[in-house]
């Protein structure tokens, strides 16, 4: 058998205190494996595998589990020998965060967690949270610190969708509790609200190019960052010479920053002192929000089982049209690059999800080069042509040797009113690249020409 260490698994020549705290670590985290009898190189420590008595471990291990870890974390626990006489332990992730060292207490000193293929104290936020997530703690209920709200926004969107904001609503939507205090998800959707999304922008050198906040209540701040995503998200266009029409790419899919960006907002962890970031780099877009995945695994997101760290917050933005409900963002947002190479990454840690959507019309300078031959292949070219433009090369290709005067009367025939002098300025400047004047100009005509 192989031994490596990694995120969930570890390497320990012999059984001595320092397993402890590895045991505790895979509590606090994830779960993993324990190999006692393996060097740090992945070879068995044979002055320890030969000499070890099984019967004596049996006896040990338990103790030493139920000495010096609290809470009790015996079920979670199972060790065997296997056939190197490697001592096998497998911890299971805890249910009643944090473990810790029963002479410590529940303090950075005796509290560990995995990151990586490390061991390390846990700090005392990361202590809290560990806390929060055992007692199933959900910001969202919790009674806001502000008591002092109102809700104008709030009111006029809900109006906007026939939705009455009245006394029973606050309840049911679990802006008030039972005692009637506000909670702090009615503080994220009121007026006073603090919360702050971040946009920037960078050229290739990542100086920035433009830096904007937007605060204030959350559907607020949802339409007001979306609107400015929409309008940093520059359009290609590009003049099949085929068909004569003309094909607008968008930087980036509109459904696809419609549904990271809901991500986002619904799923965020505003317990953390963090905010929702939006950076547009040259080649791709990155939306960071403070919250890693919640209740699952990244691998069940990308499946599409859902986890609710707001569920009323959800209910809300369903409530006003913004999402469906149905888990299928991430779906969608992979369908919305399906006709390309290019492909969005969904990553998390423990307290952070990030979202990368690759920009659909970046070419490196490599890339570049090849477009323009593929745009040759493909009897294709980017340019401004206006639809005029447009129905004078669909002529000309369809009847080629015409005249200034054929493409007037052709044009006039389409319902195009425009003169001879803007069909020959249309000629001379837009269209002159992919046009040429065969014969005299008195005789002669016009024929396609794409070089």
């Amino acid at each position: 058998m192989k031994y490596i260490e990694d995120i969930t698994h570890e390497l320990k020549s012999e059984l001595n205190d320092s397993v402890i705290k590895e045991v505790i670590a895979f509590l606090n985290s994830k779960g993993g494996t324990i190999y006692i009898g393996v060097n740090d190189d992945g070879s068995i420590n044979l002055n320890y595998t030969n000499n070890i008595v099984v019967d004596d471990v049996y006896t040990k291990l338990p103790n030493m589990l139920a000495d010096n870890i609290y809470p009790s974390c015996y079920s979670l626990i199972d060790f065997h020998f296997n056939n190197d006489n490697v001592l096998i332990i497998n911890v299971k992730e805890g249910t009643k965060k944090p473990y810790f060292l029963s002479s410590k207490g529940p303090r950075p000193s005796g509290v560990y967690k995995r990151v990586g293929s490390t061991t390390r104290k846990a700090s005392e936020d990361e202590i809290l949270q560990m806390v929060l997530s055992s007692n199933k703690y959900m910001y969202e209920d919790e009674v806001s610190e502000e008591q002092e709200l109102n809700f104008t926004y709030l009111g006029k969107v809900f109006s906007d969708k026939n939705i009455e904001l009245s006394e029973h609503n606050f309840y049911s939507f679990g802006l008030k509790n039972k005692d009637d205090y506000y909670t702090n998800l009615a503080y994220l959707l009121s007026d006073e609200s603090n919360i702050t999304i971040k946009i920037a922008e960078y050229d290739e050198n990542l100086n920035f190019k433009l830096k904007k906040e937007f605060t204030g209540s959350l559907i607020k701040l949802f339409y007001l960052t979306k609107e400015q995503l929409d309008r940093m998200n520059d359009k290609k266009a590009i003049i099949n010479l085929k068909t004569f029409s003309r094909i607008e790419t968008l930087s980036y899919p509109e459904i696809a920053i419609r549904e990271v960006l809901l991500n986002a907002f619904c799923h965020a962890d505003y317990f953390i002192r963090s905010n929702i970031k939006i950076e547009f780099f040259a080649d791709h877009l990155k939306i960071t929000n403070p919250g890693g995945v919640y209740n699952a695994t990244l691998a069940d997101v990308l499946k599409g089982i859902q986890t609710y760290r707001n569920p009323h917050l959800v209910h809300i933005f369903d409530k006003l049209g913004l999402i469906e409900n149905y888990g299928t963002g991430i779906s969608k947002t992979f369908l919305a690059y399906q006709n390309s190479d290019k492909k969005p990454i969904f990553e998390s840690s423990e307290n952070f999800f990030y979202v990368t959507l690759p920009n659909l019309n970046y070419s490196s300078n490599v890339d570049q080069i090849n477009d323009q031959i593929n745009d040759q292949i493909n009897d294709q070219i980017n340019d401004q042509i206006n639809d005029v433009g447009l129905e004078i090369l669909k002529i000309i290709a369809e009847y080629p040797g015409s005249k200034t005067k054929d493409i007037y009367e052709k044009l006039h025939a389409k319902g195009f009113n425009v003169s001879l002098d803007q069909i020959r300025n249309a000629i001379k400047r837009e269209l002159k690249p992919y046009i040429e004047l065969r014969g005299s100009r008195k005789t002669g005509g016009y024929y396609i020409n794409f070089k």
